[in-house]
């Protein structure tokens, strides 16, 4: 059983490893984990204490479509050198990115390249399609206001998608930018100006119908920050609930490291493993 780890923001395999170590421990030793850098290199990233040594890479250099589209053809050259791969582990950022690479392949018909994935504190999918939310974004840039400004929700001159939109950056972007938690950061005004071109396609479910429909399983800690824990709504919403699992654990933007709390994780685990045979042959494949 074959598991590709894609680590955090500022981040690196290494790290993601010694994070993991206890559910390492604790799965069938016949599990094997992958662990990978990101392609970009990064300053250390939010969380990352001071004697941890670099380098630090991240996934992404934005989130913008082009950027995305970069990030998912470095994360296929990957599958390409090292796979296959039966699954998928990606902790914040890494949880994002998989999340993202798997809804595009599905969207576009290809063959499932994980069977199941595992996803700890996912941020925010951002999806590497310019043409997703493009009508809401140019409706946007049209009325021309600072989409941080809280009354703007209340604005008559917004289509109902639109409203949803900024509500959804009221809910996780912009808390996350004040709290200095965005890396890579990107300016809001995005959303306000220009063409458009930069403007990150966040994956709003409430927005797209497609779900991931390969088993998963969601893990957040109860005392990560609010924005952080909706953003890994937004991740939980993008999948088929009939094939995914919620669990929590006590700690914050972390891996879980109680026992009792890993051997939870280590059987959703094994439970996403069953269900991947189970899907295939019940005509769930991508």
């Amino acid at each position: 059983m074959r598991i590709l780890c894609l680590h955090g923001v500022g981040s690196s395999a290494s790290i993601l490893e010694n994070q993991l170590r206890q559910l390492i421990n604790a799965v069938d030793p016949t599990y094997e984990f992958i662990f990978v850098d990101g392609f970009v290199p990064s300053e250390r990233g939010p969380g990352i204490g001071i004697h941890v040594e670099g380098p630090f890479f991240s996934h992404t250099a934005g989130y913008s479509a082009e950027e995305m589209d970069t990030a998912m053809q470095n994360l296929a050259e990957t599958l390409e050198e090292l796979g296959p791969f039966n699954g998928v582990l990606g902790f914040s950022q890494g949880a994002a990115l998989a999340v993202s690479y798997m809804h595009r392949q599905q969207q576009r018909g290809e063959m499932a390249r994980f069977e199941f994935a595992l996803l700890f504190s996912s941020v925010m999918p951002c999806s590497a399609t310019p043409t997703c939310c493009e009508d809401i974004i140019q409706g946007l840039i049209a009325c021309g206001r600072d989409v941080t400004d809280p009354e703007l929700v209340k604005s008559p001159s917004l289509t109902g998608e639109e409203r949803l939109f900024v509500q959804l950056l009221h809910r996780t972007i912009i808390p996350a930018k004040k709290q200095r938690q965005m890396l890579p950061d990107y300016d809001l005004a995005v959303y306000a100006g220009g063409d458009g071109v930069e403007a990150p396609r966040i994956m709003y479910p409430q927005l797209l119908r497609e779900r991931i429909r390969i088993p998963t399983v969601h893990v957040t800690g109860k005392r990560d920050f609010h924005f952080m824990r909706a953003m890994s709504e937004v991740a939980y919403g993008l999948c088929d609930e009939r094939m995914a699992r919620k669990l929590e654990h006590s700690g914050g933007h972390e891996p879980p490291r109680n026992m009792a709390e890993v051997k939870a994780v280590t059987r959703a685990l094994e439970w996403a493993v069953r269900q991947s045979g189970i899907s295939h042959r019940g005509g769930w494949t991508m």
